[in-house]
């Protein structure tokens, strides 16, 4: 299937800066960025606070903070 070269350049773009959490100009970036912290925050068990901080300052789209509450935050 054949891909434009602004597409692929946009690829390209965003795997090279999913660590970085500013200037997010995208739906794409920020699902990305969303999907990569619930990552992290799995492997390197995030206390609370800092997933807290993360829901406050990070995460935007509705189906991310369902999935970051459901996940790191729900009450045991």
């Amino acid at each position: 299937m054949p891909v434009s070269e602004q597409k692929v350049e946009r690829i390209i773009w965003l795997v090279t800066h999913h660590h970085t959490y500013t200037n997010i100009d995208g739906i794409d970036y920020q699902i990305l960025i969303e999907a990569d912290f619930l990552v992290n925050a799995s492997e390197s068990n995030f206390s609370k606070v800092s997933i807290e901080n993360a829901k406050s300052r990070i995460f935007k789209t509705a189906a991310g903070c369902r999935l970051l509450e459901s996940i790191f935050l729900r009450e045991e």
